[in-house]
This record gives structure tokens, sequence and C-alpha cells, in this order.
């Protein structure tokens, strides 16, 4: 995380607009050498990032639980009452 930069305030749009600006001006700074640069860089990119993941994930629970309201609930599968192995695989061959 970098000290400077509150990512939490900034919308989805804003967050995928200066990551792109990032990298793009993390590529600029490799060429030129300039590595303590490219730290602060990697920095901002990684809180941007580590954001967008969070909403991400934050996106999909949501989803899941509106597709899958009752998903907690265990499922009745039925009841075996016996087996017999080999006349189950004698069956599938």
């Amino acid at each position: 995380m970098h000290p400077f930069l509150d990512v939490s305030k900034l919308s989805d749009e804003q967050i995928i607009e200066k990551l792109g600006k990032a990298y793009s001006y993390m590529n600029y700074q490799v060429s030129q050498g300039h590595t303590p640069t490219v730290q602060s860089i990697k920095e901002v990119i990684q809180s941007l990032e580590d954001e967008r993941n969070i909403r991400m994930t934050k996106n999909m629970d949501e989803e899941h639980k509106r597709k899958y309201p009752n998903h907690h609930e265990s499922l009745e599968v039925g009841k075996v009452d016996s087996f017999d192995l080999e006349e189950f695989i004698r069956k599938s061959v």
C-alpha cells in the first residue's frame, strides 16, 4: 500500500483509468532506469489492484447471494440402502 494514496474514495472507472496511467508511467520510468520511482509506482499499482480486487470480490459475493439466496441450506439427496460395488462396475463396463 502506498502511504499517501486513499483509493477507497475512487470510483471503479477512476481506478481503471489510474491503473492504465500508472502502468504506462511505470514502463516509461523502467526504460529510463529510475528504480526508486518505479518502486513507488509499483506501490500505487498494488494499492489500486488491491482495491479493485476487493470490489470485484464484493460484487461477486452480492451476485451469488442474489442468484442463490438459499445456498446455505443443505440438500436432501436421498438414501442408499445397499450398494454392490462389483455389480456397479459390471454395469458400467
